[in-house]
């Protein structure tokens, strides 16, 4: 296997040499069979793994006692922990288990629940700020703004603020020195502490994820070609996330139009996806038997498409496509674009949205002073509409 690592802290530098000692060669990442780019990159398959990620957040769990407790006892500590996901709910049980008496602050019921279940005092994030003085020690688990300047001022003067959410963090930092608070950035913490074994947990995951083959996505495109670079950009999120197999409607592959001629549209999509279209009834059959995808998307998905899907129609690679992808029971997702949606396409919408195993990436009225009748779905959504259609519901709300 050649593989190339694109993370730069210490444990990525161990896992190079893991790799190698394991018969594998580094390489460049246009060369490469693997790609290890950090966990933050939408790449990183293996940071999706839900091992993973809870052996990455005990390491650091365990990482942010040792921290703290360099700064001061954790014996009799009274500690408020921001968050209650995987990190916060490890790192209290450390805590804990050093001593402490931790409280978990938490913006979810069922989360304090979860909290108050394990033998932790709960109480709602939006409303601490009468207590933000009683803590000696307050660590940040959650990845937006919570600690801001104005709560900083709600807290003791000599309590230790700890960071430990992923870039931008939770806490102002600026303000905290500003204010003469102590603040630790947590940033990177497996490596920083156990690096040898975060460069373990990080081979595990790429060898689990080698080892299951992506979801494989068919992108299935019609003719709206007003649409075709907006749809291009939505999919180059899902690159390395799904293995893609492109499908052009007849004429998607052929027509020329004043956005540009059909060859060139047809080799930006194959570059992206890595293979050739799929352009043909014939081609378009075997994706439903031994070239079997996990979910189907049409987008652009054209009122003429819709029209094709809603009465049983396949004289075009597309509708043979989502034809075929229907008798295996998974599910197909529609990206409607389309200017007579709330006219003479209505009709076909209200039919499909009643059909099992199809969805809607949520769709609204895109010019409605001009194109009173035309919808356009909302190509920022898609993504999610995707993972939420692969465990079987319809993303809401569908008209936004």
């Amino acid at each position: 296997m050649r593989f190339a690592i694109t993370g730069n802290d210490a444990r990525f530098a161990l896992l190079r040499e893991m790799l190698i000692a394991d018969g594998h060669v580094p390489s460049a990442p246009e060369e490469a069979d693997v790609l290890i780019p950090p966990p933050w990159d939408s790449r990183a398959r293996y940071a999706r793994s839900e091992s993973y990620l809870v052996a990455n957040a005990a390491l650091t769990a365990e990482a942010a006692a040792a921290l703290i407790g360099k700064e001061r006892p954790l014996s009799g500590a009274r500690v408020l922990i921001l968050g209650w996901g995987r990190v916060g709910s490890l790192t209290a049980e450390s805590l804990r288990s050093a001593g402490a008496a931790v409280t978990a602050a938490a913006r979810r019921p069922e989360s304090r629940a979860w909290a108050a279940a394990r033998g932790f005092r709960a109480v709602d994030i939006g409303e601490m700020d009468g207590i933000l003085k009683d803590f000696d020690v307050i660590v940040n688990t959650v990845p937006a703004p919570v600690l801001t300047a104005e709560r900083i001022r709600h807290t003791s003067p000599e309590v230790l603020l700890t960071e430990l959410a992923s870039s931008p963090g939770g806490i102002d930092a600026g303000a905290a020195r500003e204010q003469g608070r102590r603040y630790l950035a947590g940033g990177g913490l497996p490596g920083r502490y156990a690096p040898t074994l975060a460069a373990e947990i990080l081979r595990r995951a790429v060898y689990e994820t080698m080892a299951q083959p992506l979801p494989r996505l068919g992108v299935a495109l019609t003719g709206s070609h007003c649409t075709f670079d907006r749809a291009l950009e939505a999919l180059r999120p899902l690159v390395g996330k799904y293995e893609l197999v492109p499908i052009l409607s007849e004429t998607a592959a052929g027509t020329d139009t004043y956005f540009g001629p059909a060859s060139q549209f047809r080799e930006k999509l194959e570059s992206l996806c890595g293979r050739r279209a799929v352009d043909s009834v014939v081609g378009a059959e075997p994706l439903g038997t031994r070239e079997a995808m996990d979910v189907l998307l049409v987008a652009p998905c054209t009122g003429n498409t819709l029209g094709k899907l809603a009465n049983g129609i396949t004289d075009t690679a597309v509708a043979m496509a989502c034809k075929a992808h229907l008798r295996n029971g998974r599910p197909l997702v529609l990206a409607i674009s389309t200017n007579d949606g709330l006219s003479g396409s209505a009709e076909s919408i209200a039919r499909l949205l009643q059909r099992k195993n199809v969805y809607f990436v949520p769709f609204r009225q895109d010019a409605p002073h001009t194109k009173p009748f035309s919808l356009q779905a909302d190509f920022d959504l898609l993504e999610e509409t995707l993972a939420a259609a692969m465990d079987g519901r319809q993303l809401q709300p569908v008209l936004v």
